[in-house]
């Protein structure tokens, strides 16, 4: 079973949807900036959706342990990750020339780099075969690296939202907004463990 998905053909599917829904998220970003011009347009776009995306796969665990109707949701987690590197990836490649050549962009973009580097060899081992290479231990101590990702991405984001360029995007709000319910979430979740662990000691 490949994922916990029947067939390769099942896990194409997946990967379709999610590839078309990120498609989507990245125009309706083009969208959302007719004032500047190409290079910038895409770049916002690009980035904004990988983050998008890093948001909505870090939610998928925590929600699941708050909210049992949310469980079904777990089993896509792998696809959003790896459509979430595919972005970030792509950001990192339209935007790296004109990165390097401003100094003062040197340190976000090392953390961005960090950050993709982590990413990518988290996609490259988002699958059974890596599962059974590694052993289950050692590759849930690997992607648990996916919380240092998003604190990488969202200290980089933060420093062109709010330092480089204040108050000339939109997307700052929203970045802020699921920064802190990624937040909530894990400590929502954490206490909650907790909170079991305790009760179940006391019989």
């Amino acid at each position: 079973m490949l994922l916990g998905i029947k067939s390769k053909k099942d896990l194409l599917s997946r990967h379709a949807l999610i590839g078309f829904l990120a498609a989507i998220l990245v125009y309706l970003f083009w969208l959302s900036r007719p004032e500047l011009s190409f290079e910038p347009r895409l770049w916002r776009a690009l980035g904004d959706s990988a983050f998008t995306f890093l948001f909505i796969t870090l939610a998928i665990g925590p929600l699941s342990k708050l909210w049992k109707p949310s469980l079904w949701l777990l089993p896509w987690r792998r696809e959003t990750g790896i459509w979430f590197a595919l972005l970030a990836l792509s950001h990192f490649l339209r935007v790296n020339d004109y990165a390097a050549s401003v100094p003062e962009f040197q340190l976000p973009r090392l953390l961005g780099l960090i950050a993709l580097f982590l990413t990518l060899l988290l996609a490259a081992t988002s699958s059974d075969r890596a599962v059974n290479f590694l052993g289950i231990s050692s590759w849930k101590w690997l992607h648990y690296s996916a919380y240092t990702i998003f604190y990488l991405t969202a200290s980089h984001a933060a420093y062109f939202l709010f330092i480089r360029f204040p108050g000339s995007n939109w997307f700052r709000y929203s970045f802020l907004a699921m920064a802190l319910i990624v937040f909530i979430l894990q400590l929502s979740a954490f206490v909650k463990i907790v909170v079991q662990q305790k009760t179940k000691s006391w019989y």
